[in-house]
This record gives C-alpha cells, structure tokens and sequence, in this order.
C-alpha cells in the first residue's frame, strides 16, 4: 500500500536521502587536527579523509543501478544509509589511520549507492510541476544540510576532532525515516535482466547530450571553487581568508535557490537552460575584471544561483527523456559524469593553460567561461535546428 505521497513525511523521507551526498566534506575543517594526531603520516594520507569518499562515489554510482535492481529502491537507499552512517562515525573510535581511510572510502560506497537515488524516486512518484518543484527541492536540502553540517561538525572539533565525525548520527535519522515512511516500489521493469551495453542503446541520444552539458557545467563551477582563492589573492584586493567568506555563500545561495527551481521552471521552462549557461558562463569571465570583494561576491552568487537552476533542469530533463524503467540508470549516468567532472578540472586545466601558456587563475576562469559560451552555442544551434525541422514537419 502505497501512503500518501504528498504528506511531508512522506517528501521528507526522500528528500532526506539528498543529505547524504553532500556529507563527505563536512569534517574538511579536521584535517590540521588529525594532522597533529598522527606526526609520522604523510600529509597526503591525511588528506585523503578528505578526498578518498570521491573515488567510491565515482565506483558506486556505477554500481547503483544494478544494486537496485537487485533489492528495490527502498533497500538500495536503507542499505547505502547504514553503510554511510556505520563507516561515518566509526572513525571517532578508531586509532589506525589506515583503519580511518578504510572508513572514508566505505562512506564514499554508501553516498555513491545513495547518489542517484533521490532523484530517481521524485521522477518514480512525481509528474509534472510537482516533480519539478520537488527536484528543486533537492537542491535547497542539500545545500542546508550542507551548511548545518559543517556548522555542526565545527562546534564538536572544539571538543575532539574524533567528536566531528559523530555529526553523521544524521544519518541514522533519515535511515530511520527511509524505512518509516518510503514504500517499496514496483520495479518489475528494472529487475529484467539487460546488460549496460543494452540500457544505453535503450537511451535517448538527447540523455548523453544533457549529461555532457551537466559535465561541461560542473566543470565551470569547480573551476571557481578550486580558483577564486588564487584569483584574489593575487590580484591583490582579498585574503585567502575573505575568499572562503565569499565562498561559504555559494551552499546558501543553492539553499535559497532550489526553492524557486519550481516556480521558475514553471515560468521560463526549456528557455532557462540556455538563459543560465550564458549567465553562469558571462559570469565566470566577467569575475577576472573585478578588483573589489563586494563585487566578486556579488558575481559568486550569481554563479552559484546559475548553477543550481541548470542542474535540477538537467536532472529533470533526464527523467522525462529516459524510459522510466531506466530512471536510476540515467540519473547513475549523469552523476559518473559529473563526477568525473569535478576529479579532472584541475588536469584539465593545467592541460589548458600549458597549451595557450597561461596558469594565471584568470585564465582558468576565462578559459571556463569560453568553454560555457561554446556549449550555449551548441544548445542554441540544436535548438533552432528542432524548430526548423518542426516547421518543415507541420507544412508536409
């Protein structure tokens, strides 16, 4: 018996699991910490609390789909919970770095299972502006729980670096709404067996041109986040410090943001995809003139805003174009190419600005931008190629 899916119980439990994937970073601020707890380990070991959850996510949001065809989407996101809370604050009472690390990676496997989930069950239950509003909805909970998370886990450093990792007992609170109030859905469609090779010659060719566009986007907005420190210190008018205040602004902005993903979807509809690469890419190159922090800041957020209205489009468009039985599938896709967007924007860039033979964070930035004003064209030519054929169709 399927409960009510309007009620907010119901919502909370599957926009809950959006927690879990923004959870990794939260405990960054330990690192220097747990540093002076283990003096003879390498930095880059240490460090690899940090970083090591990415390379299981990268893994497991692969994995995702064939989990859940094997045990449903209800114990795919019971079992991803349970592996992230258990690996995420059994560091608080292990003493081994290596056992530390071991943790950290099954954290990642838990987020990885869990990656692709939330979205695939607002396109399961949702249609229409509801499930629009509810993608949006994602968005603003991740980014709080983003926001509270980090807060949280900065009050318990000042007690122990270990007492950080307890901010994950989270978890334990949507596992326990997971399994209260998600129903078991029918997913006999998704238990037939059928080869990776064969869901993606099920697909439609638009699902890969979107998760292009989302790697292409990602790949903007990590450039920000790995340059806008560089960008104003040396330009000279900032600290690494006010680069970070600045920062801290983007979670607050994609909090704020997901909440009006509905409404304006609702009022621009297909034109917002192409209205915000052209923001967020213009405001990537603009950023390189600015000499104050008033206006970098103000250029971040608009960034920010930019990026958090593109992404749940792409998602969304996803689930509409994808067969429904391949929902997990696509979404799993576009989160491998997200992913693999955020690890290879530095080499990227590196690679970039040996070609042109510029490394200034200015260059990176500009080199962003272009890279988004070339995707808008594609989209804008692809567009008006649709229409004309539409045309020719209607006159025959």
């Amino acid at each position: 018996m399927i409960k009510n899916k309007h009620s907010f119980l119901f919502k909370a439990s599957i926009l809950g699991i959006s927690i879990d994937t923004t959870a990794a970073g939260v405990i960054s601020g330990a690192i220097p910490v747990i540093k002076d707890s283990f003096p003879g380990v390498a930095s880059s070991a240490i460090e690899s609390i940090t970083t090591l959850p990415s390379l299981a996510i990268l893994i497991f949001v692969a994995i995702s789909p064939l989990v859940t065809k094997k045990i449903g989407y209800k114990n795919t996101a019971s079992l991803g919970l349970l592996i992230s809370f258990i690996s995420g604050i059994a560091p608080a009472f292990i003493n081994s770095i290596y056992g530390i690390l071991v943790c950290r990676f099954l954290f990642g496997a838990g987020i990885g299972l869990l990656n692709p989930l939330s979205y695939s069950i607002v396109s399961y239950f949702y249609e229409g502006d509801e499930r629009a509003q509810m993608f949006g909805f994602i968005g603003t909970v991740s980014n709080l729980a983003s926001t509270l998370l980090t807060m949280l886990a900065g009050i318990l450093l000042q007690i122990s670096w270990r007492f950080s990792f307890l901010t994950y007992f989270i978890l334990l609170v949507v596992l326990l709404l997971v399994i209260a109030f998600l129903p078991k859905m029918n997913i006999q469609q998704e238990n037939k067996k059928i080869s990776i090779v064969k869901s993606l010659k099920k697909l439609n060719g638009k699902v890969f041109a979107f998760c292009a566009a989302m790697f292409f986007m990602q790949f903007i907005f990590m450039t920000l986040m790995i340059k806008l420190s560089l960008l104003i210190t040396d330009v000279g008018y900032g600290t690494a410090t006010s680069a970070s205040f600045i920062l801290s602004f983007t979670s607050l902005t994609g909090m704020f943001v997901g909440v009006l993903f509905g409404k304006v979807h609702q009022l621009l509809g297909s034109k917002m995809f192409p209205l915000f690469i052209l923001i967020l890419s213009g405001s990537s190159i603009l950023i390189t003139f600015s000499k104050n922090l008033l206006f970098t800041g103000v250029l971040v957020i608009i960034m920010a805003a930019s990026f958090t209205f593109l992404s749940p489009y792409m998602f969304l468009r996803i689930s509409e174009l994808c067969p429904k039985e391949l929902t997990n599938f696509s979404n799993s896709l576009a989160l491998v190419f997200i992913n693999i967007s955020v690890f290879l924007t530095p080499y990227i860039q590196q690679i970039i600005g040996d070609v042109i033979g510029n490394q200034t964070p200015a260059a990176a930035m500009i080199t962003s931008g272009v890279v988004g004003l070339i995707v808008l064209i594609v989209v804008i030519w692809n567009s008006f190629g649709m229409q004309k054929n539409s045309l020719k169709n209607k006159v025959n």
